[in-house]
């Protein structure tokens, strides 16, 4: 706990890429909620842009918008 899960268009992200991002999100992530980076686990996962209402928008941001914070 806790766990970053991040669903995006599929693109390919170089090394440095990644480990800025995680980087980033782990540090943030471990100064909100008082926990140790070991403690952060961070999900990646590509979708396919034809695909994305399907399964991003209306099971994840439309049917649960009282998750949204941004």
């Amino acid at each position: 706990m806790p766990h970053v899960s991040i669903q995006h268009f599929s693109r390919t992200f170089s090394e440095a890429e990644k480990a800025e991002l995680v980087e980033a999100l782990t540090e943030t992530v471990t100064r909100v909620f008082g926990t140790g980076p070991e403690a952060v686990s961070i999900a990646v996962e590509p979708v396919d842009p034809s695909r994305w209402t399907e399964l991003v928008w209306q099971p994840q941001i439309e049917a649960r918008p009282h998750l949204l914070w941004k």
